[in-house]
């Protein structure tokens, strides 16, 4: 049946009635980043032309797809196998998510496909599986490398490549990707993303008094940023090979760029060695800063690089340090650091309009005393820790740190909302889809400042689709690190503190591939103040909430069920209050 279904659609498609953009459900609810600037083709079928191997839904991890959106592709295998859609937006940005084999030792693979409008050649792309790829051991291991061996298994198998293109794609217009080399080896794509690019940013355009322009013929960006700290630092459109971490060492210094499409960053010291950390991302301690218009990336592949006495080493951030005061991130796209952004001990900080994309760990976490900080109408995709996180580490605890108004997608490890302590956190309209792991979580694993007893993490106005994990054997179920169960709402509390003071309002949760709401706890700790409340929950693979071992208490009002897979509730502890 299924695969009639699949011929049917394939029918439907090639006639061409349905190749169009998708539409995002929650856009006019204004949940997730509902405002971006790009549309969405989908490599499924029913919503593309190909007469490539459509590859069918699963939750099996071993399976590439499960890494997919909707857990769906299309391999290109044959040459001249192809993919193709209809536009509906003029466009010459294009992004597209897609996977190709990691070479044997790692390092990845590379091919061509071509890009065809109206069936006119209009140029080849590079597809390159350098940057994805991480293993981890089937024993169990907390991080991942990016060297493949018979006794580990793989995440992170998608990336992004990112083509402003020689001319643009017309509204209306039949575009098609092309397998262009001679070869049986699998280009997978999940999908495309097209947006017109807008026109660069101009120098004279900026009306700041004390506004300079970066040229190549002055040296080192590095250097230059440092030697015009405090002023209006312009970084025109081209590509920028940088080999040294930019640090910003006076208030009130602006980085601006002539756009994310159009101005990039490339921090170009491989991660072969400790000594590299120091030679990436962006730094600054300073108030008053501001980054606006980059596309910054990197020569990095992994997490960490092992040091000589086996332990990990960090490989650099995007964006870091406390940035002060009243900063600001603002149309900025990171990719491939071990995290977009890690920022320690900020105070109002704004980010608006950024893509975090493609990290071996965080998209971005506002750790350490960070307070009354901001993080909204942003993308994040293909992260290999927490796409948004607080965690109060250290000394200092964290305090309302908001996120609104994001989606994330194809988190690959842990998840893709997490408060770890901290008081008054905020997570508010945001969309979740496709997690590997959790969709939201908030654990009591690591040390620093607990969950206060004063004021209310709150979650709220939230759509979750195809997240968390069933618990299985590791590397095909579960968890990264045990095959463990995880809930698409993960909640523990399990060592160092007791999870307080955390309530659930307006959150939808569909296709758990588990439970939809998962609650635990161990080693005498509690789970105090939990509330939720108008939770609609549709779809699961086991319970609607599962319980296991927590102990403490929660409430609820209006949790409504539908389509699950077991029972509505797991057996509650006696050890547990859940009372409406």
């Amino acid at each position: 049946m299924k695969q009639l279904l699949i011929y049917i659609f394939m029918i439907f498609a090639i006639s061409g009635l349905l190749a169009q953009s998708i539409s995002f459900p929650d856009d006019v609810r204004k949940r997730g980043y509902y405002d971006r600037p790009y549309k969405r083709y989908e490599a499924e079928p029913g919503k593309c032309t190909s007469n490539g191997l459509f590859l069918s839904p699963t939750c099996v991890q071993t399976e590439l797809q499960s890494e997919a959106s909707n857990a769906m592709a299309t391999q290109l295998i044959e040459k001249d196998s192809y993919i193709s859609w209809k536009n509906e937006e003029a466009a010459d940005g294009m992004v597209i998510r897609f996977s190709l084999p990691d070479g044997k030792t790692g390092g990845g693979t590379k091919g061509v496909i071509a890009l065809y409008v109206n069936g006119k050649f209009v140029q080849n792309i590079t597809l390159d599986s350098y940057w994805a790829w991480q293993h981890a051991l089937m024993t169990g291991q907390t991080y991942p490398d990016n060297l493949p061996a018979r006794n580990k298994f793989a995440r992170m198998r998608f990336d992004d490549v990112r083509i402003k293109l020689i001319e643009k794609i017309p509204r209306g217009a039949i575009f098609k990707l092309v397998k262009a080399d001679d070869n049986r080896t699998p280009y997978t794509i999940d999908f495309v993303e097209l947006e017109p690019v807008p026109a660069p940013v101009a120098f004279a355009s900026i009306t700041d008094a004390d506004k300079i322009q970066y040229n190549a013929t002055d040296g080192p960006l590095d250097k230059f940023i440092a030697a015009n700290g405090g002023k209006t630092i312009y970084i025109p459109a081209g590509k920028f090979e940088v080999t040294e971490r930019i640090i910003i060492s006076a208030p009130n210094t602006k980085l601006i760029g002539a756009g994310m499409w159009h101005t990039e960053l490339y921090f170009s010291s491989p991660s072969d060695n400790a000594e590299t950390y120091a030679k990436r991302g962006i730094q600054t301690n300073q108030n008053n800063t501001v980054i606006d218009g980059l596309f910054i990336t990197t020569a990095n592949d992994r997490r960490y690089f092992v040091l000589p006495n086996g332990q990990n080493g960090q490989v650099g951030k995007g964006v870091m340090g406390s940035f002060g005061s009243n900063s600001v991130i603002r149309n900025v796209w990171i990719e491939h650091f071990e995290c977009g952004g890690w920022i320690d001990g900020t105070t109002n900080l704004t980010v608006q309009y950024c893509r975090f994309r493609n990290h071996y760990a965080d998209g971005i976490n506002l750790a350490s005393g960070s307070k009354n900080s901001l993080v909204e109408h942003c993308s994040f995709r293909n992260n290999g820790d927490d796409d948004m996180a607080s965690w109060s580490s250290g000394r200092n605890a964290c305090e309302n740190v908001t996120y609104q108004y994001c989606t994330a997608e194809n988190n690959w490890r842990a998840s893709s909302v997490g408060f770890f302590g901290g008081k008054g956190h905020k997570a508010l309209n945001l969309v979740v889809i496709d997690g590997m792991e959790a969709a939201l979580r908030a654990t009591t694993d690591f040390p620093g400042q607990p969950f206060s007893n004063e004021g209310v993490h709150l979650y709220d106005q939230i759509s979750i689709y195809n997240c968390g994990a069933k618990d299985g054997p590791l590397g095909f179920y579960g968890d990264i690190i045990s095959g463990k169960t995880a809930g698409a709402i993960h909640l523990t509390s399990y060592s160092r503190y007791d999870l307080l003071n955390i309530k659930f309002s307006n959150i939808d949760i569909y296709n758990s591939r588990q439970d939809a709401i998962y609650i635990d706890a161990a080693n005498e700790k509690m789970i105090e103040n939990l509330s939720f409340e108008n939770i609609h929950i549709n779809g699961t693979g086991r319970y609607g909430i599962s319980f296991n071992k927590a102990v403490g208490a929660a409430s609820y009002h209006n949790i409504q069920f539908e389509n699950i897979g077991a029972e509505d509730l797991s057996p509650i502890p006696r050890w547990f209050k859940f009372t409406q």
